[in-house]
């Protein structure tokens, strides 16, 4: 991975382009550091949260059609083109430089490459009048344009998505939807209660650069004001696991005990089954299904970091689980695979990825863990279901289907911590957690707990 800013942010957005790369990912991963560190990140996030708008504007001033410009040319425009817009601290000199000097080092472009880059930037610079000005957040509706087409290009999310959200929530409630999935996702962290405390962990963070405050939510979480925690000696220590409030939040509706058997059946990467291994500790049981052994792995390496105990299984659970009934659980949690909607503002390259048929695929597979995963809760236990996804098909309307095929599972309330009572709602499956990003600053989750009668 390059060194350089632009270099590094280039080949990530290269890779995510081409593959099925997570930006996330490659960012951590990097060995760009400092004030670099910091604009790769910017310039990787920004490009992938404004690419339609970004072509759009490429668009107006190119020679040529986007599909007839190779991948890495445009990409080189989609950088220079949100820094020229986007970022005031970099002149635009200095971003068309680095745009034809990139594009000049990429053997396929070469000099042809360099001028077209040229010659498209130095356009746009001199004809800033012809520059498409961001439609305003909320389009008023005048008979004469499109608002879901408009909402579309000007948030950068496919209009079929859009479209669904105006439907079930309004045009205005949309707009700040779409508004928050393109505002950085702050970073939370989970106090490891094994051996470190919130406060004394903030005091630690703050003598490695990263300062943070309070969750307003959770009693064991922290939020990042500023620093990198990703690169701390604290992590590398196990004080802390790297998990968004809302995830927290589920997995407090387990209640979890010492002396509980629980099951995770999509564990990986084992943020909640962690958590639960450490209330548990050696008094009690937390087993770790995942279909996908690499991310198993990675459950592993998280579980020796902080110190607990979780047993991982290789299986997939939406199938014949090697597991007997009679081999049942206080809690089974099925946070199920799904589009992801409600984690858009962590994962910007989501929005590009998903397809109106992956809401009815990824509804199939949940179908299937909830009808499995049903028969190992104890009479008495429950079942919680978990999604981040705002979707309906995922989340309140396959709970009432399994409800429909298990009669005698009766939905109870949540358990969420004091202050939080806001964030249970009401759904025709019964009552359920539900996290929005623009309402409560973080990722969106729906959850509901099912318990089985003793």
């Amino acid at each position: 991975m390059p060194r350089d800013a632009r270099a590094a942010a280039l080949e990530i957005l290269r890779r995510v382009e081409t593959g099925d790369a997570w930006a996330s990912v490659l960012l951590r991963e990097s060995d760009v550091s400092g004030r670099d560190r910091a604009l790769a990140t910017e310039l990787v996030y920004g490009v992938l949260r404004r690419r339609m708008w970004l072509d759009h504007v490429i668009g107006v001033f190119a020679s040529r059609p986007l599909d007839a410009i190779d991948l890495p040319l445009l990409l080189i425009l989609r950088i220079a083109v949100y820094q020229i817009l986007f970022l005031d601290r970099i002149p635009d000199h200095a971003a068309v430089s680095e745009a034809v000097s990139g594009a000049r080092a990429i053997a396929r472009g070469g000099k042809a490459g360099a001028a077209f880059v040229n010659g498209l930037l130095r356009s746009m610079l001199r004809g800033r009048d012809r520059i498409p000005a961001v439609p305003v957040a909320v389009p008023v509706p005048d008979g004469r344009t499109d608002p879901a087409k408009t909402l579309a290009l000007a948030a950068s999310h496919p209009e079929w998505l859009v479209r669904r959200w105006i439907e079930r929530l309004g045009l205005e409630e949309t707009a700040k939807l779409l508004a928050a999935a393109n505002v950085p996702a702050p970073m939370a962290l989970r106090a490891n209660r094994l051996r470190t405390d919130p406060a004394a962990l903030a005091g630690r963070l703050r003598g490695e650069g990263v300062l943070t405050r309070p969750s307003s939510l959770l009693d064991g979480f922290l939020v990042v004001e500023e620093g990198n925690a990703w690169r701390t000696r604290a992590f590398d220590e196990g004080l802390f696991y790297i998990q968004d409030e809302a995830a927290g939040l589920v997995a407090s509706t387990i209640r979890a005990e010492r002396g509980m058997r629980i099951l995770d059946a999509c564990a990986a990467p084992g943020g909640k089954a962690l958590a639960l291994a450490e209330i548990l500790g050696a008094q009690g049981q937390v087993v770790a299904a995942d279909r996908h052994v690499s991310r198993l792995r990675l459950l592993a390496e998280n579980a020796r970091r902080l110190g607990v105990r979780c047993a991982a299984l290789a299986a997939d659970m939406a199938q014949a689980a090697p597991l007997r009934e009679s081999a049942r659980f206080d809690v089974v949690l099925v946070d199920a695979p799904c589009t992801g909607t409600g984690v858009i503002r962590r994962h910007p390259e989501l929005r590009y990825r998903l397809e109106p048929e992956d809401i009815s695929r990824l509804a199939a597979i949940q179908s299937a863990l909830l009808s499995r995963c049903a028969g190992l809760v104890r009479p008495g236990g429950a079942l919680v279901y978990a999604v981040c996804s705002l979707e309906p098909e995922e989340g309140p309307e396959r709970v009432a289907a399994l409800l429909a095929q298990r009669p005698e599972l009766r939905a109870e309330t949540p358990a969420v911590p004091p202050g939080c009572d806001a964030l249970v709602a009401a759904t025709p499956a019964g009552p359920a957690l539900v996290t929005l990003p623009h309402r409560d600053a973080t990722d969106g989750f729906f959850a509901m707990t099912l318990r089985r009668p003793g």
